[in-house]
């Protein structure tokens, strides 16, 4: 039931939300595409290539991130408009 409760109040979000929840989604994925080159890179080598895992995991880390803003900032930005 509470997922339910979720899916109606995102179909219900103002343009801003929306945005902001899109743009979050579109920097997390293409954080996750970069993360996943920089691996294809590293080849597992370690003494030549160990930057690239380094920066991987880091590129890996700002997506989670970048996922959680996703998931906080557009309900608070939707409840800050509703109290204007």
């Amino acid at each position: 039931m509470k997922l339910r409760a979720v899916f109606f109040r995102m179909a219900r979000m103002k343009s801003a939300p929306w945005y902001v929840f899109k743009r979050c989604l579109q920097l997390c994925c293409w954080l996750l595409l970069c993360c996943l080159l920089l691996l294809i890179a590293w080849d597992g080598d370690l003494r030549g290539g160990f930057r690239f895992y380094q920066l991987a995991l880091t590129l890996n880390e700002l997506a989670e991130l970048a996922l959680l803003g996703a998931v906080l900032i557009p309900p608070c930005l939707e409840d800050y408009l509703q109290g204007r």
